[in-house]
């Protein structure tokens, strides 16, 4: 499958009449959706006009090309996605079961945007002033990540590694597993596998020990397990 080629100056803000509050929040969420479960190229703006209950004009008032759209998509959507890993692991709980926080984050907002989380990492391999823009919001969730494996290092739950490439890692992992997981796999198991397996690569006992304990009370800051799913 192939994305559009990306240009710069792309997602110029344009003049006209004052938004509509909420109403291209709404737009995003309807699109969102279509692209999570559809081939760039099977995507029409037809499909957004009628998912978002809003007229075509209004549509193309906001985004004038179907480009536009899908990279406000991607933007949002990972700006949505470091708000929720910012707030995993922003509590006074030991570093390495933060990084459990990260991965459930991570693996229950993709759950039902599968093809979409392999679709927006494509961007990391072309040029242009969009992508340059995708690459810095990556980077920053890429940061958040890092600290936190920096931090679990300091107490001593990671062994000293390079806590940029372990991130690179532990983002791999959950791509593969939420691309890749087949009928029947649970959000928690899946959870619980890759963190036992990227703590048994990095992690000390220590570190080990605690992210095998049951969660307490952090459970309340994180999404429900989800039940068994079909593959999308």
């Amino acid at each position: 499958m192939s994305v559009p080629r990306l240009e710069p100056g792309a997602l110029r803000p344009r003049r006209g009449r004052p938004p509509t509050p909420g109403l291209r929040e709404r737009i995003l969420r309807a699109a969102a959706v279509i692209f999570a479960r559809r081939d760039y190229h099977e995507v029409q703006m037809d499909d957004v006009v009628q998912a978002s209950g809003v007229g075509k004009g209004t549509l193309y008032r906001y985004f004038p090309s179907k480009r536009e759209l899908y990279l406000a998509v991607m933007f949002e959507g990972i700006e949505r996605l470091r708000a929720e890993l910012e707030a995993a692991v922003a509590t006074d709980e030991p570093p390495a079961r933060k990084i459990r926080h990260i991965v459930h984050r991570t693996l229950a907002y993709f759950w039902d945007r599968r093809f979409f989380f392999s679709l927006i990492h494509r961007n990391e391999y072309r040029g242009g002033g969009e992508a340059r823009a995708w690459l810095r919001h990556r980077e920053a969730l890429s940061r958040l990540v890092q600290h936190t494996l920096e931090g679990a290092m300091a107490a001593r739950h990671l062994r000293r590694v390079n806590t940029r490439i372990a991130t690179e890692m532990l983002f791999g992992m959950m791509r593969s597993v939420n691309r890749y997981r087949a009928e029947g796999d649970r959000l928690d198991d899946l959870v619980t596998a890759v963190v036992g397996v990227f703590m048994r690569g990095v992690g000390t006992p220590t570190g080990r020990r605690i992210v095998e304990q049951p969660c307490t009370s952090s459970a309340r800051h994180l999404p429900r397990g989800s039940g068994s799913v079909a593959s999308a």
